[in-house]
């Protein structure tokens, strides 16, 4: 067979190469631009709104997103569940943004974060994103489950400054107000700044989860 000056096999080479490309990651690249823009849900009075009608939030609770995110093997399951809430019509998903101190751990200690859950997080959010889906965050647990406020009480009386070892001095605690408080100014920016995205626009962000303590006279939560 005529070779043509010796370029058919690299010819072949590289046609080789771009279809391998192509059936790896072509489906990603479509993705890409398939991606939605979701409007920011505003409110008004009693009705929240999107694009000047009313939003109704039919929604659901898959808290574990973003723990098993962190596992390549275990992110479909997220894709799964996403599409499965989508084919039902369901609008919002509400989901941990936090893992404190645990395994696969977003938050190792206070302020310092494991970027490759951050990555996961990430990946939540776009393929909520893809799929029409919008998130309601939740930033600290009520519960011990995922560390939550036990773990903040916890480190705060590891360090000697925590002003009681109740559960309940999140609430009232400035030391641990501080903590928190860095945590939800560090989340947002520290998403935008890996990912180039902002994740205020397409998302709600609540805290606690299941959020329930001892009333106490004159206390001032924040």
């Amino acid at each position: 067979m005529p070779t043509g000056n010796g370029l058919f096999y690299p010819i072949i080479g590289f046609a080789s190469c771009v279809a391998f490309i192509y059936l790896s990651f072509g489906d990603l690249w479509v993705n890409f631009h398939k991606e939605s823009k979701l409007s920011f849900v505003e409110r008004n009075g009693t009705h929240f709104m999107v694009d000047g009608r009313v939003f109704y939030i039919n929604g659901w609770n898959s808290y574990w997103m973003m723990d098993h995110a962190v596992d390549e093997f275990r992110r479909p399951r997220v894709r799964a569940m996403l599409q499965a809430g989508a084919k039902m019509g369901l609008t919002v998903c509400r989901a941990w943004a936090f893992n404190d101190g645990a395994y696969n751990a977003l938050q190792i200690s206070p302020g310092q974060f494991d970027e490759q859950v951050f990555r996961a997080l990430d990946h939540v959010i776009a393929e909520a994103r893809q799929h029409g889906i919008r998130l309601l965050l939740s930033l600290v647990n009520n519960l011990q489950a995922y560390g939550g406020k036990t773990q903040y009480v916890k480190w705060a009386w590891e360090e000697g400054i925590a002003l009681s070892s109740s559960n309940d001095s999140f609430f009232f605690d400035p030391s641990i107000h501080r903590y928190f408080k860095n945590y939800v100014k560090d989340n947002p920016r520290k998403v935008q700044d890996l990912f180039h995205i902002c994740i205020k626009e397409d998302h709600l962000y609540q805290t606690p989860g299941y959020g329930t303590c001892k009333k106490e006279e004159n206390d001032d939560r924040k």
